[in-house]
């Protein structure tokens, strides 16, 4: 489902955009929006794992310590 939406856009775009054909406007513009919410939503989650990481205590051993260990108590 599509959804009309009203935003300001500052001159420099406005004008680069008259160069796209208008069939094709929507789709550049969905597209980099798209893009920069993916980014936006990375970058949050990397500093949410960020602040996990400043608040816990590190763990003694290695990944393949800990693999070998459960390998040998099942």
């Amino acid at each position: 489902m599509a959804h009309r939406v009203n935003f300001i856009l500052n001159n420099h775009v406005w004008d680069a955009l008259q160069d796209i054909p208008k069939g094709e406007r929507s789709k550049l513009v969905n597209h980099a929006v798209g893009n920069e919410l993916l980014a936006y939503r990375r970058k949050k989650t990397a500093m949410a794992m960020d602040q996990l990481r400043a608040e816990m205590t590190p763990v003694d051993g290695t990944s393949e310590a800990w693999i070998r260990q459960d390998r040998d108590h099942h």
